[in-house]
C-alpha cells in the first residue's frame, strides 16, 4: 500500500512538472510563484520555509522573476535587510493565467474523487460483514 500511494504521488508530481514545463516554469518555480500568489508580501525567508527549499534555489527563482517583471522587492519598513515580494500587474495577471487552471483543476478533482469516496465508503459500510450471520 506505501509503495502504491508513493507512486500515486510520483505521478501526482509529474502531472505538475508537465504543466509547469507547458507553462515555461520549472516544477519549482510553479511552486515559488503558488507561494506568492497565497502569500504575497512575504519574504525569501518565509519562502524558504513554506516551500523547504534552499535560499539559493528560491533566490535563482526571485531574481528570474524580477528580471522577467512579474515582481518586485519592496523594502521593509521595520525591517530594511528584508525585502517584501510584491507582484507586479503583469506579473499579477500572469500568475493568475497559470494558477487559474491549476486551481480548476485540482478543485474538480476534488470534488469528484470526495463524492467517490463517501459513495465507496457509504456501499462498504452498508455491506454486511463476514463475522454477521
Amino acid at each position: 500500500s506505501i509503495r502504491q500511494y508513493c507512486s500515486c504521488l510520483q505521478e501526482w508530481n509529474a502531472s505538475y512538472e508537465d504543466y509547469a514545463r507547458s507553462v515555461r516554469l520549472s516544477f519549482t518555480s510553479l511552486s515559488i510563484l503558488s507561494t506568492i500568489y497565497a502569500h504575497e508580501n512575504s519574504t525569501q525567508k518565509m519562502l524558504c520555509e513554506i516551500c523547504f527549499l534552499p535560499k539559493q534555489t528560491v533566490n535563482g527563482v526571485i531574481r528570474q522573476f524580477c528580471k522577467d517583471g512579474w515582481i518586485s522587492l519592496i523594502e521593509m519598513a521595520k525591517d530594511r535587510r528584508n525585502k517584501a515580494i510584491r507582484f507586479t500587474e503583469q506579473g499579477r495577471q500572469a500568475a493568475g493565467d497559470i494558477l487559474r487552471r491549476v486551481r480548476q483543476s485540482e478543485q474538480a478533482a476534488l470534488l469528484t474523487l470526495t463524492r467517490r469516496y463517501v459513495l465507496a465508503c457509504k456501499k462498504a459500510m452498508e455491506a454486511p460483514s463476514k463475522g454477521d450471520a
